[in-house]
């Protein structure tokens, strides 16, 4: 009885399937679909790299600045939220960030500009890779930062105090060094990935 139980059940899950197609080739054609399917996302990320970095960067250097205008018209909550998530990010010292209408950025002076600069950047990398640019060389990306380590350094220890002008032109040397060196090197691992599949 158990016997007729179990083909009455196998009976039934053959019911619909077509008689020449093999429950085999049935999974090797899902694997296969799933295959292209796994094979066009891939594809996608290689191609549209560089809209969803430059898309992140534009939005995280641009919410700090937004939450004092925020907090200016009202919007206390939503600048607070801002202003808390970017300290994960930033000391936030009053005494080293710009005001707006009064109040606050998300963050300092320093961050305001590697991030504002490395997104200004990735925009400018989406016309000068065309034309075949090669990344930064070691070498000169460790000269472009060391301004800022040795004005970040020598104010953590005490030596001497830096200005906001100070800040905002290492930061920047930071940031589009940092691009310059960082985005050639994705475009070319991008490209080496779509060329595999």
């Amino acid at each position: 009885m158990k016997v007729h139980r179990v083909e009455a059940v196998d009976g039934n899950a053959d019911a619909g399937r077509d008689p020449g197609v093999t429950r085999q080739e049935e999974s090797r054609s899902r694997d296969d679909a799933v295959r292209e399917a796994l094979t066009a996302a891939v594809r996608s990320g290689c191609r549209h790299w560089l809209f969803v970095a430059n898309t992140l960067l534009i939005v995280f250097s641009t919410l700090p600045v937004l939450a004092p205008i925020l907090a200016a018209i009202g919007f206390e909550g939503v600048s607070n939220a801002i202003f808390v998530a970017y300290s994960l990010t930033c000391h936030q010292m009053p005494s080293r960030s710009y005001f707006i209408f009064g109040h606050q950025m998300a963050y300092c002076e320093r961050n305001t500009a590697i991030y504002c600069s490395m997104a200004l950047a990735g925009l400018a990398y989406v016309r000068f890779r065309r034309r075949g640019m090669r990344p930064l060389p070691w070498r000169w990306y460790l000269v472009l930062i060391l301004p800022m380590a040795v004005d970040g350094f020598t104010q953590l220890f005490g030596w001497r105090e830096s200005t906001w002008l100070l800040r905002g032109i290492t930061g920047t040397l930071f940031g589009l060094a940092t691009i310059w060196l960082a985005f050639p090197y994705l475009q070319e691992s991008f490209d080496e990935i779509e060329s595999e599949l």
